[in-house]
């Protein structure tokens, strides 16, 4: 009975893990060290305007995306996008937004683009 219960419990790990998809496109050969994980990276939406007088770089861009019954929602495709900028030692995401596509009889996927930016010095 105890090895069933294992067996589920690494099929459930297994199937949460593949519940997205991440795609990430670098646009500059530089790397930058990551930042730690209570490091707050700021989401811009494409609507909104970082702060006047912020100079930044574009870094590379982010696309994750996962299916609703799966579980994915728009909160935990922002926070995977979030853990990547960290990896990738970003500073904030620009030009961020989730889409919602709708299949005939079947399920709703939704993705999550962003341009992932390091503040540079005047």
């Amino acid at each position: 009975m105890n090895k069933k219960r294992l067996l589920i419990g690494l099929a459930v790990l297994i199937l949460a893990g593949c519940a997205t998809s991440t795609r990430y496109v670098s646009y500059s050969m530089q790397r930058y060290p990551a930042k730690d994980k209570f490091y707050t990276v700021n989401v811009y939406p494409s609507a909104q305007a970082l702060p006047a007088g912020t100079p930044y770089y574009v870094i590379g861009n982010v696309s994750i995306e996962g299916y609703v019954s799966n579980g994915v929602n728009p909160m935990s495709l922002t926070s995977q996008a979030e853990d990547i900028a960290r990896k990738r030692g970003a500073d904030a995401i620009i030009n961020a937004a989730t889409q919602e596509f709708r299949y005939y009889g079947g399920d709703d996927l939704l993705r999550f683009k962003g341009d992932l930016i390091v503040y540079t010095s005047k």
